[in-house]
């Protein structure tokens, strides 16, 4: 009996192992239409208070929201960067595929309290195509990271 139990116990354990693998590529995104490719980051410098909105650090302009992306990071460290700061955001902004008001701007130069700050490379590459692979990283290395 124990027998018996046992080798039922192994072959459900190796058919629960054989069919938990990932197939790959070829079933992501399977069921879904294929929708327009994303628009390209466009060069933005956007001026206002900053505001906190949904958890993240943003700036009004109009009817159009901009996330600052990745300016939390330097909370403590700038000393004038705080909500309601009058603040210049310069850098490339992406839409959001979700929100037509809403974009994603990768902030390269931050001018709040009379300085400027220098925060990064002057490229659109930063942002990341869909699949959650950069352009510049075929291979998939990095998945998760702005």
């Amino acid at each position: 009996m124990k027998r018996i139990l046992l080798f039922t116990f192994l072959v459900i354990s190796i058919a629960a192992l054989a069919f938990a693998q990932d197939r790959g590529v070829e079933r992501r995104g399977r069921g879904f239409p294929p929708g327009p490719p994303p628009a390209p980051p466009e060069k933005a410098a956007v001026t206002g208070a900053l505001t906190i909105v949904q958890g993240f650090l943003a700036v009004k302009d109009g009817d159009t929201t901009y996330y600052a992306a990745g300016l939390e990071r330097y909370i403590g460290f700038i000393d004038s960067l705080k909500d309601g700061a009058t603040a210049t955001l310069e850098g490339f902004a992406a839409p959001v595929p979700w929100n037509d008001k809403a974009k994603i701007l990768r902030v390269n130069k931050l001018t709040i309290g009379g300085k400027d700050y220098d925060l990064g490379p002057a490229v659109a590459d930063g942002f990341r195509q869909p699949g959650g692979r950069s352009k510049n990283c075929p291979h998939g290395w990095g998945r998760g990271r702005f």
